[in-house]
């Protein structure tokens, strides 16, 4: 019988492996299902030596707050959100919380105005009707007021729908029909007139307005139009309206927070779904801040770090990181991809949040920097930075923490053992050689960009593949990259690389789970568990574990097929295992691909492709396309015309080249044509496949679907030829 492998977290020691004490607590089972108790783990408290890398003495926004002495008394971890900001305002009161520079009036709040803000909307949401258990649709791009506004809504024992006021108007509307949001909450007047004229095209084909629907509307920023009051036939509030309305009602007295429980409903996260409309992912208190309690255990972070706040707020990512940040004391200040330039420099952050791209970005402003200089400066700094990059990787080998030396080596017996050793050794002697050189790069170059870059502790990078290259290059600096994992339905983080102790960042790998959460590896057919080393499903079990989809059992069965509350993440990977000689690696999740077809980018976006797909295959002119992109910007498409219908097309005389290009058009036309198309959704690149799909072959199913993994292995060099050519 095979053994069951399933991967915990030894708490004493921080290493996969060993039994932990646990604690039980109640938390929500799935609609239909009696709660289950589930561990609580022991909230894990780091302690690092907070330092500053090449801070200007004239620069004062760029000073580190002096941080008030804290008493050392154990601290209760909080159940809910809601007791996070509070206990907060008492820990840390006059302590700066958040700042907002590029928003009007650049607002800055500390911990106890905070709290504060958030009690004064909540008593205005609560003049206008908002009780607890109300869904209330959160459309907004990141920002204080954003942050105000969701602790509001919970604290009223509310849940807030979350969704960017950037999306589609189209997926707004549906998303707050089908959540059942009594009122709005929007970025601005531009966002809601959108959503205004989404809504009079819906009467128009005389169908129902989802706006009629609500009670109130609020704006974060900028003051109401009262003509989209007259339209709505609702209240359309400033966000100062709604704040001075909720302070003379709690000075009145006419405000209690809710009395809100761990099981309690805190958001609906809407994520892409496969049948062209997003799923609400049902998200409680006891899901977000099991999270808020155990990240330390990946990340230290102590009052008065500063963190820059980049991503949108409605990515679970972002928002459980933005949690557990201001639930540690640290400094949030918010930024966007246009000023983060800037706000390096002017705000260096003691950790930085980020997807890949950003990285990826950040890695080849400094390759153009370089090239800019005088030429024999370049050849220098380019010659020592492969230097680095060689050091590192040849050191990892040396100290057992390369992921490609984790696995046993095909040759069995004495050969096998003597080749691993052989590689260790020669990294070793290696690193050796390397060794003064890569520390005077260190004095000559590597120090400078790291200063230049800004981050002064530790980069956390999550929402998609982290490249080689790129731990590579930030290794070499000595800027520690912890590289996550998890999904929206998971809280998300399910698992995460540590800086401490040594030998815990394991580059190529996502890390070791949350305390208290559970991964196995299974047979992606049968569900079956395999041994340690052997790629297969990833299945997860843990607090931060959704309840369910909203309104959607179906898809929710379909989630948790596996039985006994193990989520399917769709993930492929294998977990190092113990015992390899030379490895130090065991008990790592090493990540390998996607059992389902969800397209994942660099920057953190997840694509769907069969709505794309559907919507190119009504052209006459294909008749099969297969989306590409996996860690890529950007997305590709391979295409197989449909012969007979080209043969009688005008396009049958075109060249090859002339071929290509006329099927990016009818792509592009097609794909952008779609009512909830997104432009990160556009095909920038288009290969033509003349070898036909067939059932016989495997590379079409018998109801003449292409199946992808097959048409990847099959037609491997245009997949490949055409994934170089996009951007990385």
């Amino acid at each position: 019988m095979m053994q069951q492998h399933t991967l915990k977290v030894d708490r004493a020691s921080g290493r996969p492996g060993g039994l932990a004490r646990q604690f039980p607590v109640a938390t929500a089972g799935r609609p239909g299902q009696r709660a289950v108790r589930r561990p609580t783990p022991l909230l894990h408290v780091a302690q690092v030596e907070r330092q500053v890398i090449g801070e200007p003495i004239e620069n004062q926004l760029a000073q580190p707050q002096r941080v008030p002495e804290l008493q050392s008394a154990t601290v209760e971890a909080p159940q809910t959100l809601c007791e996070i900001w509070s206990r907060n305002a008492d820990r840390y009161g006059s302590l700066m919380a958040v700042r907002d520079p590029h928003q009007e009036g650049s607002p800055e709040l500390t911990f106890r105005q905070l709290y504060d803000t958030m009690q004064d909307f909540a008593a205005g949401l609560h003049q206008l009707g908002v009780v607890k258990h109300d869904k209330v649709a959160l459309f907004s791009e990141n920002s204080s007021h954003w942050l105000v506004a969701d602790g509001a809504i919970m604290a009223c024992g509310a849940a807030g729908v979350v969704r960017g006021a950037t999306a589609p108007p189209e997926e707004l509307l549906y998303i707050a029909q089908h959540s059942g949001a009594v009122g709005l909450v929007v970025q601005d007047g531009a966002a809601l007139g959108k959503l205004v004229a989404a809504g009079q095209a819906h009467e128009r084909a005389q169908e129902p307005n989802p706006l009629r629907a609500l009670r109130f509307v609020v704006l974060l920023w900028g003051e109401a139009d009262p003509a989209h009051a007259a339209e709505l036939a609702c209240p359309v509030l400033s966000y100062s309206a709604v704040l001075r309305s909720g302070e003379a009602a709690r000075g009145a007295g006419g405000f209690t927070p809710a009395a809100v429980s761990p099981q309690d409903l805190a958001t609906l996260v809407y994520t892409s779904g496969t049948t062209g409309h997003p799923k609400g992912v049902m998200l409680s208190h006891a899901n977000l801040t099991y999270q808020v309690n155990n990240l330390s255990h990946f990340l230290a972070v102590q009052p008065g770090d500063r963190v820059l706040s980049l991503l949108p707020p409605w990515h679970i990512y972002e928002r459980t990181c933005s949690y557990f940040v201001l639930g540690s004391g640290g400094h949030q200040v918010y930024t966007n991809i246009r000023r983060l330039r800037d706000d390096l420099t002017v705000f260096p952050p003691d950790h930085f949040v980020c997807v890949p791209l950003v990285l990826d970005t950040l890695h080849s402003r400094v390759r153009q920097r370089l090239a800019a200089g005088p030429a024999h400066r370049a050849a220098i700094a380019s010659a020592l930075l492969a230097v680095g990059a060689a050091y590192v990787r040849a050191r990892r080998v040396a100290t057992g923490l390369s992921v490609q030396h984790a696995l046993p080596v095909a040759e069995g017996g004495l050969v096998g053992l003597a080749r691993r050793w052989a590689a260790v050794l020669g990294a070793a002697l290696l690193t050796a050689l390397l060794t003064p050189l890569h520390w005077l790069a260190r004095k000559l170059v590597y120090g400078k960009i790291r200063e230049a870059l800004g981050v002064r502790k530790t980069v956390v990078s999550g929402g998609g593949s982290l490249a080689s290259h790129l731990d590579d290059f930030y290794e070499t600096l000595g800027l520690p990259v912890l590289n996550g994992w998890g999904l929206t339905e998971t809280s998300p983080v399910l698992a995460c690389r540590r800086a401490e102790p040594s030998g815990q960042n394991v580059r190529g790998s996502v890390g070791v789970p949350t305390p208290g959460t559970q991964l196995r590896v299974v047979d992606p057919e049968t569900l079956e568990p395999l041994p340690e080393g052997r790629q297969g499903l990833v299945l997860a079990r843990g607090p931060g574990v959704m309840a369910g989809y909203f309104r959607d059992e179906a898809a929710t069965a379909k989630a948790f097929r596996a039985g006994d509350g193990w989520f399917d993440t769709g993930d492929l990977g294998w977990v190092a295992p113990s015992g390899v000689p030379g490895s130090s690696c065991s008990g790592h999740l090493v990540l390998t691909g996607r059992a389902k077809d969800t397209i994942v980018l660099s920057s953190g976006k997840n694509v769907e492709p069969q709505p794309i797909e559907d919507a190119v295959a009504a052209s006459s002119l294909i008749k099969h396309v297969v989306l590409v992109g996996q860690d890529k910007r950007e997305l590709g498409a391979l295409v197989w015309p449909d012969e007979d219908a080209l043969a009688a097309a005008p396009e049958a005389s075109l060249t090859a080249e002339e071929l290509e290009a006329r099927m990016t058009e009818e792509v592009s036309s097609l794909n952008s044509a779609r009512p909830d198309y997104h432009v990160f959704e556009h095909v920038a690149h288009v290969a033509v496949v003349r070898t036909p799909l067939s059932v016989e072959d495997g590379t079409l199913t018998r109801t003449m679907k292409p199946r992808r993994p097959e048409i990847m292995k099959r037609h491997a060099t245009a997949a490949e030829a055409l994934l170089a050519r996009l951007r990385g």
